[in-house]
């Protein structure tokens, strides 16, 4: 049996000038999973990352920390959908990351209300209500497609690493638990930075083995984020 480690990019940049790149914290729990897998004798035989610099960024310190020089492969249907765009489209006052600060500024609670109002955008992208560059359906088959096709390089016994974004995961997951498109929201948002969701590539196809596993930052807690 094969394996498909969905990792998770570290902790990134939000509501900086530049979202994709991972902060100090982001860098540091890539670099923790890189050594955990390690120490594990963990094997890998194929990685693939989209083309985010921040999914490159988490594979680099994590393969340096792992201690391997393995050649990466890029697939642009591992990145993450345009989160701006989606914002965009539900409330035009948030034209950039600067008008959310504000935005945010004046709520009670923030975090709490950049979280509602990020899951509300992504439920109108769900639902098809406006017009957008990628589309829901589309962007979760180019996931799946691209999950198909990494299954059929791998042979028995063997793993594979990809380095993305909490969307493609949950996109994923999704498909393979015959979930309702809606539920998509609640799998992303609980994705830890730096998680592995583990995929088990079967006889029978591709199953969920283990999801949002993070157990590399549990000796600090301070480590463990979601944007």
């Amino acid at each position: 049996m094969a394996m498909i480690y969905l990792i998770r990019h570290g902790q990134a940049s939000f509501l900086s000038s530049n979202y994709d790149q991972l902060s100090e914290t982001g860098e540091q729990q890539s670099a923790i999973l890189g050594k955990t897998l390690q120490q594990k004798n963990q094997q890998v035989s194929l990685i693939a990352t989209g083309t985010l610099s921040r999914h490159e960024q988490t594979a680099s310190h994590c393969l340096q920390s792992f201690g391997s020089n393995i050649e990466m492969t890029q697939d642009p249907r591992w990145n993450e959908y345009d989160h701006m765009e989606l914002l965009s489209k539900h409330n035009p006052a948030f034209t950039d990351y600067a008008a959310i600060g504000e935005y945010l500024k004046q709520q009670e609670n923030p975090m709490m209300a950049l979280q509602q109002v990020l899951n509300a955008s992504i439920l109108d992208w769900i639902e098809n209500k406006n017009d957008y560059e990628t589309s829901w359906v589309a962007f979760k088959q180019g996931v799946l497609d691209a999950i198909a096709e990494l299954e059929t390089k791998l042979e028995k016994g063997q793993t594979a690493w990809v380095f993305t974004s909490g969307g493609p995961i949950a996109a994923v997951l999704v498909h393979l638990l015959s979930l309702k498109d809606a539920q998509f929201i609640d799998l992303q948002v609980r994705l830890v930075n730096s998680s592995i969701t583990k995929i088990l590539v079967g006889r029978n196809g591709l199953s969920l083995s283990t999801y949002n596993e993070y157990s590399h930052l549990d000796h600090n807690p301070e480590l463990i984020t979601y944007r």
